[in-house]
């Protein structure tokens, strides 16, 4: 069958495309045809700076959306099934006025409709203006998997809508020598998050000499005393950066699950708070709760940092989410 994937696959952003890579080959290798179709998301920034910036950002995605992506069709395309997901593909405050798109309403109605991984970025469901909609949508889903445990309360309690809850695609895959090569490693503390003040700065020079460790900062462009910026990685150089370190600090989710992928030491921080779910459901399912701090100036004052993660243990517990999974998908490609 030609399948196609509704997901934020133009989003300059590494969890997005590696995402999007993730499920593309995990279909593929049921022996699926693969494509990507092509919503609106977002608007190009007016002001030269951002534009600059968007510009020189885009040049570290795009060998690996050429190389590695499938090909994009337009939203007329009919293909013989849709999968929608993964990221916050259902959360309207990024698509905004497209919301509907992403819950399916283009797709023909003789044509399945599956979310795998779907999620709606927040633990609740703050839009009642567009419940009656997505009730109806969702109520056409051949098959509704979801990211979080909240999520799958959001389907029932406000759509009474039956969801599964599935593991991110990345974490679908152990093996990820495809796309990037190994460096060695760099006794260091990598951190990537997003927002970069005076107090997160300080936060993880302390960190990094408690540990030890030579602290950098990726997808950052400033000289910073004590750490060592990379400014615009491509995937593959935030992959191995993640996979060479000591240490992973980072408010992003796909961060934090590559560190888990890697078997790295880590401590997970929201950058927007409200949507923590996200990070907070994956942790608790794999017995982590504990890496998880709501601001990194706490991390500095913890001992956690010092304590190694079972990671025995916590494979144990992710082979057995990964196998149901992997069977949600196999299952949601039977007619």
């Amino acid at each position: 069958m030609k399948l196609g994937i509704v997901t934020f696959h133009s989003a300059n952003n590494y969890g997005a495309v590696l995402q999007c890579y993730a499920l593309a080959e995990t279909l593929k290798e049921l022996r699926q045809q693969v494509e990507l179709v092509d919503l609106p998301l977002h608007n190009t920034p007016s002001k030269l700076r951002a534009r600059l910036r968007l510009k020189l950002l885009s040049m570290a995605f795009s060998e690996f959306r050429e190389k590695f992506l499938p090909n994009i069709v337009a939203p007329t395309t009919i293909l013989d099934s849709y999968y929608f997901g993964s990221d916050q593909v259902w959360n309207p405050q990024i698509t905004a006025e497209n919301y509907e798109l992403f819950f399916g309403s283009f797709v023909p109605k003789d044509k399945p409709k599956i979310a795998y991984a779907a999620s709606f970025g927040l633990a609740t469901w703050n839009f009642p203006e567009f419940t009656n909609n997505v009730t109806v949508q969702l109520a056409s889903f051949k098959a509704l998997g979801v990211r979080e445990s909240s999520a799958v309360s959001i389907c029932q309690n406000e759509f009474n809508a039956k969801a599964t809850q599935v593991v991110d695609p990345t974490l679908l895959r152990t093996d990820y020598s495809e796309v990037f090569k190994k460096r060695k490693t760099l006794n260091s503390l990598v951190c990537y998050i997003f927002g970069k003040d005076d107090s997160k700065m300080n936060a993880i020079r302390n960190i990094a000499a408690k540990l030890k460790l030579n602290a950098v900062l990726m997808n950052d462009f400033r000289l910073r005393k004590k750490i060592k910026s990379i400014p615009f990685p491509s995937v593959a150089t935030w992959l191995s950066h993640i996979e060479a370190s000591d240490f992973v600090i980072s408010d992003s989710f796909h961060c934090m699950v590559f560190a888990i992928i890697f078997k790295k030491n880590f401590i997970a921080i929201p950058a927007i708070p409200e949507r923590a779910g996200r990070m907070v459901s994956l942790l608790v399912s794999l017995g982590l709760k504990e890496r998880f701090f709501l601001n990194i100036e706490d991390v500095a004052e913890s001992d956690i940092i010092l304590k190694d993660i079972d990671f025995e243990a916590v494979d144990k517990k992710l082979s057995a989410l990964r196998e149901s999974s992997l069977n949600f998908l196999k299952k949601s490609l039977v007619n």
